[in-house]
């Protein structure tokens, strides 16, 4: 109870009527099945269309080798044809599904295809470049020192082209100077690199695919330094001030002084006598003498070789950044770095690697080893890290590119090169092994070229693949497999495991649908069975949560251009979806176009009405042709033996109410159990049912007629109430389809007129 203690304005929230319950989705589907590719592990994906499914599960299955396929195929009690799936969900999509969440279901046997890296360091070359070229643009020059030889590598075979040196550099466009000129042509498309030293084999770096099965062995990686940030060096305090001018007169190229405008606004007095300047990118030390009348004299130091320089050109002056070698350098921004960042130092005509030990107060940074003797404010302080790619062409047709950047090589939390791939990659994970390196010139590399093709260990391994896979086992909330794992997802109303017939694996579907009661499931059967062999194959099941259909379908397999049978789940299930967005769950779904199978003779076997007379009664619900009206879904009918439940709309149906209400009513639990709560309880379910009579869903001409709802002491004792027990008791009558179509035609004699 809200407290007043003194006086005031109080305003207040309170209840106003029954809550109310929405409608749960009946039409998202669930299915269980081989893959060529994606996640075995964590539960059920949801994919929204065929496109998605193939980007996360790969496209169609060949059709495995002839003794896999024939101990599946001709197995009439545990048998299947597996490598269907992904027709099956083709299928669901082109009859209108929407929702679909797949479990892929792999042999405990599969491996994934993997590749490991030794060291070394590469850099690829982005921009062609004649035979004779003396400079050449790399991807990166993270690892060289600026001064370096290197060995120029065709990328195609990774045959060696020539030896060079570099004697030059612009580390910020990655072009380098070379000392010798190219003795042959270098092309970027081609894949062609540049390596420094030689390549070690100590394992550093173990790439896999992000699920097992042989695709992974059309993956391909690569691994490069790269620059995550670039960071000025800033001058020391004690340097006097920064000027820049421009120089006053023309300057011969054996000057020993240049003559520059004095510094606007600068008190001559402060100048120092001895700085450095920067002109054309070139640095000199200079001797300064004050200004007179305007202009300031800069003297070189004896030798000094310089070009010839025009008026107006700017003179700047650079101070430093350090007063010595040491290990420790003021950085602007250094809050960037951390403990362990491994960084470039680069001065402009040379490149150290450095470790960060520490960042300090006032942007200082502490490095495990000495800075050279003088680094300018010009310099750039790098923070190396990595780049991933990765490629996948899938043989269907399609390509799968990735890209992570600012990646630490070492760890596995968010942000490493371990932990982003295990979190964001659709198609690799990384291990790091013990010969890993921070050092850029020791960087993870392949054997040959830049990138590594996961050929090692990937494997499908379907000849170890059994019924217990489907199934699968109870590890707990995301780490279900097979069937099992389909119980993590809640919205799941309709499932299949298309195109497996083992008695064993649609036991378990179906026990699946009974224990969660919120579900209805569609089974297969054998393909190639006749009318006898249906109504065999039937009599092994008695549930109202499963539905059978005859025959498989006739459909194209894109892959091959072929027209193959295709089991009916998929479809059906689509079709179920569709009708219950168009019309609602209360509609059977029947008598409904089967779309996406061939358009003549798309049903693999001819059912007659002669045939259905006999089937329908079973509960094998018929897959027939009309001429005029196409290829039709002709049953509804459950495998239940009690009448009660024996159309499919019936009980989907109910278990839209029934999972409506559970879900609509949890507010209800733990409230006061008084006269208020049930007439709340009973408003709140009456409302409900009202709008789903409405609908159409329940037959009546009233809602009194369709349903009732009771919860008050007639349906609860003293002890019900004691033991916390809350009991409502509902009635609805629901709608029946109208299979039986009857209409009584008799002859009308004419009567005579009298006169």
């Amino acid at each position: 109870m809200p407290e007043y203690l003194s006086p005031g304005v109080y305003v207040e929230e309170v209840d106003a009527g029954p809550r109310p319950i929405a409608g749960v989705s009946t039409s998202t589907a669930g299915m269980v099945g081989v893959t060529q590719r994606g996640p075995t592990d964590g539960k059920p994906k949801l994919v929204t269309n065929f496109l998605e499914f193939q980007t996360t599960f790969g496209g169609f299955l060949p059709e495995p080798d002839p003794a896999i396929r024939d101990a599946w195929a001709n197995n009439p009690t545990e048998g299947g044809r597996w490598w269907l799936f992904p027709l099956a969900v083709k299928g669901f999509f082109d009859n209108g599904g929407q929702r679909l969440y797949v479990k892929r279901v792999a042999s405990q046997t599969a491996a994934a295809a993997s590749g490991t890296l030794g060291t070394g360091l590469v850099s690829a070359i982005t921009q062609d470049a004649a035979a004779g070229a003396n400079s050449l643009q790399l991807g990166h020059v993270v690892g060289f020192t600026g001064t370096d030889e290197i060995t120029v590598f065709r990328g195609s075979d990774n045959v060696e082209i020539g030896r060079t040196t570099i004697t030059a550099y612009n580390a910020t466009t990655g072009r380098v100077t070379l000392g010798t000129a190219l003795n042959a042509e270098v092309k970027a498309t081609r894949g062609d690199y540049v390596q420094k030293g030689d390549r070690v084999g100590t394992p550093s770096l173990r790439f896999a695919a992000s699920s097992p099965g042989s695709w992974g062995k059309a993956v391909q990686v690569r691994i490069q330094p790269s620059v995550s940030a670039s960071l000025p060096a800033l001058p020391d305090p004690n340097e006097g001030p920064l000027f820049i001018t421009a120089l006053a007169a023309d300057a011969d190229r054996d000057a020993a002084s240049i003559e520059v405008n004095a510094v606007p606004g600068l008190d001559p007095g402060p100048l120092p006598d001895d700085v450095w300047i920067l002109i054309n990118n070139r640095r000199f030390p200079v001797t300064v003498a004050q200004p007179a009348d305007g202009k300031v004299t800069l003297t070189f130091p004896d030798g000094t070789a310089h070009a010839p320089w025009k008026t107006g050109l700017t003179v700047r002056r650079v101070r430093l950044a350090n007063a010595g070698a040491g290990p420790q350098l003021r950085v602007s921004g250094s809050g960037r770095l951390y403990e362990g960042a491994v960084t470039q130092l680069d001065t402009g005509d040379r490149l150290s690697t450095l470790n960060v030990v520490s960042v300090g107060p006032d942007d200082v940074v502490t490095f495990d080893a000495d800075t050279p003797e003088q680094v300018f404010e010009t310099a750039r302080l790098r923070l190396i890290e990595s780049t991933v790619d990765t490629r996948f062409t899938d043989p269907g047709g399609g390509a799968v590119t990735e890209t992570f950047r600012n990646l630490r090589l070492t760890g596995d939390a968010p942000g490493t090169v371990v932990g982003t791939l295990a979190g964001r990659s659709r198609l690799v994970r990384a291990t790091a092994l013990d010969g890993i390196s921070t050092d850029p010139a020791e960087f993870p590399t392949p054997g040959s070229g830049s990138w590594i093709s996961l050929a090692d260990d990937g494997d499908d391994a379907f000849e170890g693949l059994d019924v217990g896979d489907f199934v699968g086992t109870d590890g707990g909330s995301g780490k279900r497999t097979g069937i099992v794992a389909l119980e993590d997802i809640d919205e799941i109303a309709i499932c299949a495991v298309p195109g497996v017939w083992a008695g064993t694996v649609e036991s378990a579907l179906v026990t699946h649908c009974e224990q969660l009661k919120d579900r209805f499931a569609v089974l297969d059967p054998q393909d190639g069975l006749d009318i006898e062999g249906i109504q065999a194959f039937r009599e092994l099941f008695d549930t109202k949560y499963a539905a059978l259909y005859y025959p498989w379908l006739v459909v194209t397999d894109p892959s091959t251009g072929q027209f193959v049978e295709a089991p009916p789940s998929g479809h059906i299930i689509g079709i179920y979806a569709r009708t219950d967005v168009e019309r609602g769950v209360h509609k059977a779904p029947a008598n409904a176009v089967i779309r996406g199978i061939r358009p003549a003779d798309g049903i693999a076997q001819d059912v007659t009405k002669r045939h259905q007379d006999v089937l329908n009664p079973r509960g094998i619900n018929a897959l027939r042709f009309f001429p005029g009206l196409g290829q039709r879904v002709w049953g509804a009918r459950t495998l239940a033996s009690d009448t009660s439940w024996k159309y499919v709309n019936v009980r989907r149906l109910f278990l839209f109410l029934e999972e409506s209400i559970d879900e609509g009513t949890q507010w209800v639990v733990f409230e006061p159990n008084d006269e208020s709560l049930w007439a709340l309880v009973r408003q709140t379910v009456a409302n409900f049912l009202t709008t789903v009579w409405r609908g159409g869903a329940l037959a009546g001409t009233t809602a009194d007629e369709a349903f009732f709802v009771q919860c008050d002491r007639s349906t609860m004792t003293d002890d019900d109430i004691a033991n916390g027990r809350l009991i409502c008791v509902i009635g609805v009558a629901p709608v029946f389809p109208a299979e039986f179509v009857i209409f009584r035609i008799q002859q009308k004699t004419r009567e005579p007129q009298l006169v």
